[in-house]
């Protein structure tokens, strides 16, 4: 299956600390194939110039995950409002927010307290491999089944815990991800907090990466400190006032900018 589109940068999208379970497997002159999961199922793509091609699910599969049916250019304009965000979208051009299942963005970013991306990456993989079904990211079913001390030696540390009292609640029913797509965005906010392991930044992660409410706005150590060295000339702000003032600086879409202001933040490093 293959479609053209003008807006859409597939590495850009795939590297830009969203998902972890993507690898960048051929590089061409004109582009390059990256391999991966989609929910449970395992996908190339390849994108040479504004072709992109699929291997392994259907087109609406692909659409709905790279957010294809989102209007890249509106959302652009609506938060293009200052020299940062500017500068920003046009380094960045074609970079979209994915639609993953929400159980694997919970897992992940339930597993990315104080961690980085090489490590995350490693540990997403570990349970993947050793509890998951040929591969596919283990549901909360198996991994509530795993003991603690077991999930430790998988590389979780600290995290452990969080991560098996999560998988308890979401396989118990007590946390039913799939009914909460109906919640509007602050009823959502309150149901997902009470999972283990979600605070303020984690449940942000989820609404914006996994149910695609563009208001969302995860505040890490990165764009905590470049947000307030670029907007509030390093006074002290607290990260809720941060998200505040990023829902009236730049909108509806302020999730959208924060990605965007997230790899530039972040341009530079090897994490």
């Amino acid at each position: 299956m293959f479609c053209r589109k003008f807006d859409f940068d597939l590495a850009r999208t795939l590297t830009s600390g969203q998902v972890f379970r993507w690898r960048e497997v051929s590089v061409a002159s004109q582009g390059s194939t990256f391999s991966g999961w989609i929910g449970a199922n395992r996908a190339e793509v390849t994108q040479q110039g504004q072709q992109v091609t699929v291997r392994g699910v259907s087109a609406e599969h692909v659409s709905h995950f790279f957010a294809l049916d989102s209007d890249l250019k509106e959302i652009a304009r609506q938060i293009d409002v200052d020299p940062v965000i500017h500068a920003a979208l046009q380094r960045y051009r074609g970079l979209r927010i994915i639609r993953q299942d929400p159980w694997e963005c919970t897992a992940s970013f339930i597993l990315s307290s104080f961690n980085n991306i090489l490590r995350l990456t490693g540990m997403i993989e570990t349970l993947s491999l050793r509890f998951g079904d040929q591969g596919v990211f283990p549901r909360p079913e198996a991994l509530a089944k795993v003991s603690e001390r077991v999930l430790r030696n998988c590389g979780l540390g600290f995290r452990a815990p969080y991560l098996k009292t999560a998988a308890q609640a979401v396989a118990s029913g007590s946390a039913p991800l799939e009914d909460c797509r109906r919640l509007e965005d602050d009823e959502l906010r309150r149901s997902l907090c009470k999972i283990p392991g979600v605070g303020e930044k984690v449940v942000e992660c989820i609404l914006l990466f996994a149910y695609g409410r563009a208001a969302a706005f995860p505040v890490d150590v990165w764009i905590g400190r470049s947000m307030r060295a670029w907007y509030f000339r390093n006074r002290k702000v607290t990260d809720r006032q941060l998200r505040e003032f990023a829902r009236k600086h730049f909108g509806p879409y302020c999730g959208w900018a924060q990605q965007y202001l997230y790899c530039t933040a972040r341009s530079g490093t090897n994490e």
